[in-house]
């Protein structure tokens, strides 16, 4: 009987010293790249999940040579690219009544209760004009990279006549944007941690929201913009 007692005893120290295993089980899955052998366009078309109803915004538009690169004005754009979550809470708000309902409001009325409910038909539902000048307020004529954006002047606002950091561009719709570049302290030392990128509006006078920059298909960069822009707000 003791020797079972000591055995049961010996077996339970053995599974607690199993189960303070410090091993970790992991998959080295690479480093992820920013480059895409394809055109913008077709980056946006094979990722469905964030870029739906962003294709169909530029198709609707007119605007798919333009980011297929086949336009010869426009070899290289940079594209703040609203994502489909922004366009989606866009068109749903018209379609509650919350906005009015840009262009063709007998278009809009026309619509059945079916289509309303497929947001990439609420998108075809919209003017094609106003969708033009929508899509072109995020689009920058040739390649502006993270790196190639100038640091802002910290003792200053971003927006400040007296700010003479940052880069400023103008969208091809002739809206005023100023994005820059911050880096972080880390472990207490000034300046030792990540770079980020920001973007700034002077049209709507606010941030907007970036997500990830320098995503490079072959014919420019696209910057992603947060799930929590708001369309138009740039």
């Amino acid at each position: 009987m003791k020797a079972i007692k000591y055995t049961f005893v010996y077996a339970l120290i053995l599974i607690g010293f199993s189960a303070c295993d410090t091993k970790q089980d992991w998959l080295d899955t690479g480093i992820c790249s920013p480059y895409h052998d394809c055109s913008i366009m077709d980056y946006l078309r094979g990722d469905t999940a964030n870029w739906k109803l962003t294709v169909e915004l530029i198709e609707r538009a007119g605007l798919t040579d333009l980011f297929e690169g086949t336009d010869p004005a426009y070899k290289e754009i940079t594209f703040f690219a609203p994502p489909s979550l922004s366009i989606l809470r866009h068109v749903w708000d018209q379609a509650t009544g919350r906005e009015q309902f840009p262009g063709e409001p007998d278009r809009w009325r026309a619509l059945t209760d079916d289509e309303k409910d497929h947001p990439e038909r609420l998108v075809q539902a919209l003017d094609k004009d106003w969708c033009r000048e929508m899509v072109l307020r995020h689009v920058i004529k040739g390649k502006h990279l993270k790196d190639d954006i100038a640091f802002r002047d910290r003792n200053h606002d971003i927006e400040a006549e007296e700010q003479t950091g940052g880069t400023d561009l103008t969208a091809e719709s002739g809206n005023k944007l100023r994005t820059y570049r911050e880096q972080t302290n880390y472990g207490g030392v000034p300046d030792a941690g990540a770079i980020f990128m920001y973007l700034y509006s002077f049209d709507v006078m606010e941030m907007v929201p970036l997500a990830t920059p320098d995503i490079q298909p072959l014919n420019g960069v696209v910057h992603a913009l947060n799930y929590n822009y708001v369309l138009g707000k740039i």
